[in-house]
């Protein structure tokens, strides 16, 4: 082997070497790490949006409501339930992706109906007040360490959404009594409901809502506050 051989496989190697390097380097400067967005908004509804961390709410509440499914599928290897794919033409979907679709978009329902109940001058009594705080307090103490540390969530975050969403279903109950359900087969909460025929027709069409798919395409739901190993 001559000495210009030599120099060619040990050039080649190098630069192997280095290309090798450099696309770990890039993949991992292109990892996402959830704990860095967690002050990111993720969801818009017109002038409001929420954080990855007050998300982090709705994260934990579609996954324990989830779980509890997978758990009954197989409680042995839940992810399996997480996992598993329906198809349903165009609604065709993961467990996982159905769970964020529900999340974001009970959050944007809950957003709307607060907002407007914040517009038209409702507010929450006493009694109502206290019963947030009980809820809010009950769901802090229900989080494991993994949990809170994961979601970012604190108890005064998660008092604030539930006062939210008080005052949204005293919203929707005020105008279900007031306004015209006649034309539609449901009942009127289901039809209020964020997949409800009346709500995706009358309610939500009047906002503006938008995601940040570069970090909910990164979120994978099943992973986060459930099905987590501890360290």
């Amino acid at each position: 082997m001559t000495k210009m051989h030599k120099k060619t496989i040990i050039i080649t190697a190098v630069i192997c070497i280095v290309g090798i390097v450099a696309c770990i380097l890039i993949a991992r400067l292109r990892a996402f790490h959830y704990e860095d967005h967690l002050d990111e908004p993720v969801v818009t509804v017109d002038d409001s949006s929420i954080t990855l961390r007050e998300f982090g709410y709705y994260i934990y509440d579609a996954e324990s409501m989830v779980q509890q499914q997978a758990l009954i599928y197989d409680p042995d290897n839940p992810n399996l339930w997480w996992n598993t794919h329906f198809s349903a033409g165009a609604d065709s979907a993961f467990v996982c992706d159905m769970a964020k679709k529900s999340a974001i978009n009970t959050y944007v329902c809950m957003e709307i109906f607060y907002n407007e109940a914040v517009a038209s001058g409702m507010s929450l009594t006493d009694a109502e007040e206290n019963t947030a705080a009980n809820e809010a307090r009950q769901m802090y103490e229900s989080m494991d360490e993994h949990q809170l540390d994961a979601t970012g969530l604190t108890e005064d975050i998660i008092l604030e959404i539930k006062r939210k969403q008080a005052l949204a279903t005293k919203y929707v109950m005020n105008y279900i009594k007031t306004n015209d359900f006649r034309g539609y087969n449901e009942d009127p909460l289901t039809l209020m409901s964020w997949d409800g025929d009346y709500y995706k027709a009358k309610i939500l069409p009047e906002h503006a809502v938008g995601q940040n798919d570069k970090i909910l395409d990164n979120i994978t739901f099943g992973k986060i506050t459930v099905n987590y190993t501890d360290p």
